[in-house]
C-alpha cells in the first residue's frame, strides 16, 4: 500500500464524511478538554443565573432576551463540548458547539447597545449625533441581520454529511456575518467616544437643548463597563474571523489553547463586567432624579 494512503485528509468535504462515516477523523483536530468545558460551563451559568437576578430586581426586562440568552447559549455551547472530550469523532456535539458559540454572544451585543441608548437618553441626546431612538433601529438591526447571517451559516455547515460542499461555504457566511458584526461594534464604538467626549466637554452636537441628567459616577461606572465588555467581544470577534478565514481545517482551528483564551475568556469577561457593572444597579433612582433603565424617560426641557 502506497504511504500517501495515510495522509492527513484537509479537504472539508472529505473530511466530514469521514467523521460521520467512519470515526477516523478528530474534526477538532484536538481532544476537547473535559476540565475546561466544565469550568465554562460553571462560569457561564453562574453569570447567567446573576443577570437573571439582577435583571429581576431592577425589573430590567430586555436583560432576559439579550444578556440571559447569550449566557444559555455559551452553557448549551461548552456541554457539547463537554460531550466531545469523549468522542471528538462525533458529528453532532461539534457541529452544536460551533453553531451555538459563534452565535451565542450576539444578544449580548444587543444588551451592550441598549445600555448606551438609555445612557444618551437620560444624560443629554443633543451630545450624540444619533438619537436614542436610532441607535435601537440601526444597530439592534444589524445585530439581527448578523444572527441570521452566522445562523444560516451554520446551518449550512451541519448539512456535510447529506451535501459536504456546503461546509465550505457555510464557513464563508459565517465569516461575513462576523465581519458585519465588527464593523458594527466598530461604529458603536466610535460612537460612544463622541459622545462621552462631546458631553464632558459641554460640545452639544444637536443644537436643541435638554436638560439631561448630570453625569455622574454611576454613569461613568456603566460606560466603563459597556466600554469593557465591547473590548472583550471585540477581541473575541477579531480572533474568530481569523479563525474561520483560515477554515474549520487551519491551524487556529486546530489550536485548543487559542479557542479557550480568544473566545471562552472573552465572553466570560464580558458577561461579569455586565454583572459587576450592572445597569439596573448603577442607573437607579437618586436624589438628582431616576436613573432607573427599566423606563424609557424624556429628559426634562431647560
Amino acid at each position: 500500500m502506497r504511504m500517501s494512503a495515510f495522509r492527513p485528509v484537509f479537504n472539508h468535504a472529505r473530511l466530514i464524511t469521514l467523521a460521520v462515516g467512519d470515526n477516523t477523523t478528530n474534526l477538532y483536530g484536538y481532544t476537547p478538554s473535559k476540565e475546561s468545558g466544565l469550568a465554562f460551563v460553571v462560569l457561564f451559568g453562574i453569570t447567567t443565573l446573576l443577570h437573571t437576578f439582577q435583571a429581576t430586581r431592577a425589573k430590567a426586562w430586555w436583560l432576559f432576551p439579550t444578556a440571559v440568552i447569550a449566557g444559555a447559549a455559551e452553557v448549551v455551547g461548552w456541554a457539547a463540548r463537554i460531550q466531545s472530550a469523549s468522542n471528538p469523532f462525533s458529528f453532532h456535539p461539534y457541529i452544536i458547539q460551533i453553531t451555538v458559540l459563534v452565535l451565542a454572544p450576539t444578544p449580548f451585543v444587543a444588551a451592550l447597545f441598549i445600555g448606551l441608548r438609555r445612557i444618551v437618553t437620560h444624560v443629554g441626546p443633543q451630545y450624540s449625533r444619533l438619537t436614542p431612538r436610532w441607535y435601537s433601529r440601526i444597530f439592534l438591526s444589524v445585530d439581527i441581520l448578523c444572527l441570521l447571517i452566522t445562523g444560516g451559516g451554520g446551518g449550512l455547515a451541519a448539512t456535510g454529511p447529506t451535501n459536504p460542499s456546503a461546509v465550505k461555504t457555510g464557513s464563508d457566511i459565517i465569516l461575513v456575518g462576523l465581519g458585519i458584526q465588527i464593523f458594527s461594534l466598530t461604529v458603536f464604538c466610535t460612537l460612544m467616544a463622541e459622545f462621552v467626549w462631546r458631553r464632558a466637554n459641554e460640545r452639544p452636537y444637536h443644537k436643541e437643548v435638554t436638560r439631561g441628567f448630570p453625569m455622574d459616577r454611576n454613569v461613568k461606572f456603566l460606560l466603563a463597563g459597556i466600554t469593557l465588555s465591547t473590548f472583550f467581544i471585540y477581541v473575541r470577534s477579531i480572533y474568530r474571523i481569523i479563525e474561520f478565514a483560515g477554515g474549520f481545517n487551519g491551524k487556529i482551528a486546530h489550536t485548543e489553547w487559542l479557542f479557550i483564551v480568544f473566545d471562552g475568556v472573552m465572553i466570560t469577561l464580558g458577561m461579569f463586567t455586565l454583572n459587576v457593572f450592572h445597569p439596573g444597579r448603577l442607573l437607579k433612582k437618586s436624589e438628582e432624579g431616576d436613573y432607573e433603565l427599566t423606563k424609557t424617560r424624556t429628559p426634562r426641557s431647560v
